[in-house]
């Protein structure tokens, strides 16, 4: 292993580490470390499928657009922002086929696992406010859709199911 394989394998420990000790803060904290992460781990894939590095850009623009709303409480853009990034992702994931080194694999699969995250989050948080939840759901289309999808992925099978996948032999 080089100095540059060593450095790449030691920042993506540390931000899996990163992430694991400190998911369990409130708020929009938690977001903010959840893009990040999403962020560090399409930066790394950008750099090892440069055709794809563009798109990636574009994806980790969208990331940011979504926690900065998030943070402000735009809920509206934030849900937008968040349709477009878990589209986004699907659509890079879909496109890049089953040929990928085991590095992108597990980088991808990282990435959809921390959306599954957010999207967990997202749906505790909405638990607390029912009434703010069911004013979405009838409202407005893209709130509607941001809820369905949230519910869609932090279902307990859908999570269930990531989680076994995830399980090391």
């Amino acid at each position: 292993m080089n100095r540059r394989q060593f450095a790449k394998r030691g920042a993506l420990g540390l931000t899996a580490l990163t992430l694991t000790t400190t998911a369990f803060k409130c708020g929009s904290e938690k977001v903010t470390i959840y893009v990040q992460t999403i962020t560090a781990f399409l930066n790394e894939i950008a750099g090892l499928l440069p055709a794809q590095a563009q798109f990636v850009a574009k994806i980790t623009t969208v990331a940011a657009d979504f926690d900065a709303a998030y943070r402000r409480g735009d809920l509206a853009n934030a849900s937008t922002f968040f349709n477009t990034l878990v589209g986004n992702i699907s659509t890079l994931t879909n496109t890049l086929g089953v040929n990928l080194s085991s590095q992108v694999k597990v980088g991808l699969a990282i990435v959809s696992s921390t959306v599954r995250l957010i999207a967990v989050l997202l749906q505790q948080q909405g638990a607390t406010q029912p009434i703010a939840v069911a004013t979405a759901k009838a409202s407005s289309k893209p709130k509607a859709t941001a809820i369905s999808l949230i519910e869609k992925l932090a279902a307990p099978a859908a999570v269930d199911a990531a989680f076994e996948a995830a399980k090391l032999p």
